[in-house]
């Protein structure tokens, strides 16, 4: 057996080509991947959220028909978990931060090895005592951790989703000719914040009147709102 499983949060279908012929985001990897992929089209999630997603997925549960956001509960029974019992190796790469928040434990410690990567969102990871600059006019929310955080990405390599997805590319390139692993690779992106450099934003040009990055999670006024 040799299986990967990739998700990215937040990554609206209508927004993707391969579902959407009129779609405007561009994602040429994606596009190559469906090319010889078997293409999904009446597939529905269940709970939406972070965690409850990720508990759909490991355990085959509907999470909400049970409890809202949470960690792996004692009694789940995972992918990861059986796999291991039946002598497959299991590893994920991933940027998600919430797995290492109270209330999002247990879901790493299902594989045999993870790697987690620094930086994204709220991830308390560059500790300033000083408060960072923040951007002046703005839109919607500036997180303090994350203007931290973003001190670090000095161009794209820098940033949390690429150095996952390097990350697994480097991990099969180390485990090359290896047979029975279950890999999973998740990117937290394109969920908030909407950081992107100078190169990409070019590419979605928009006429909001200042910095907007993380819109806030309510009713959005006029003027947020493309």
């Amino acid at each position: 057996m040799k299986a990967i499983l990739i998700m990215m949060d937040t990554c609206n279908r209508h927004m993707l080509q391969v579902y959407n012929s009129g779609a405007k985001a561009r994602t040429p990897n994606i596009d190559r991947l469906a090319e010889r992929s078997l293409i999904f089209d009446s597939h529905f999630i269940a709970s939406a959220p972070c965690m409850p997603a990720r508990r759909d997925i490991l355990t085959g549960r509907v999470n909400f028909l049970e409890r809202g956001w949470g960690p792996i509960e004692p009694y789940d029974v995972t992918l990861p978990r059986i796999l291991r019992k039946h002598g497959i190796f299991t590893h994920i790469v991933t940027d998600h931060s919430h797995y290492m928040e109270i209330g999002g434990e247990g879901y790493l410690q299902q594989y045999n090895t993870w790697d987690f990567q620094r930086g994204q969102e709220t991830d308390v990871w560059v500790s300033s005592i000083k408060d960072p600059e923040e951007p002046e006019p703005h839109l919607g929310t500036v997180f303090r951790q994350y203007q931290c955080n973003r001190t670090r990405f000095t161009d794209d390599a820098d940033r949390p989703t690429p150095r996952t997805f390097a990350a697994a590319a480097e991990w099969l390139r180390q485990n090359e000719g290896e047979d029975n692993f279950f890999l999973t690779v998740e990117a937290f992106d394109p969920h908030e914040p909407f950081d992107a450099s100078e190169e990409f934003r070019a590419m979605y040009p928009d006429d909001f009147p200042c910095f907007y990055e993380w819109p806030r999670y309510s009713a959005l006024n006029s003027e947020e709102t493309p």
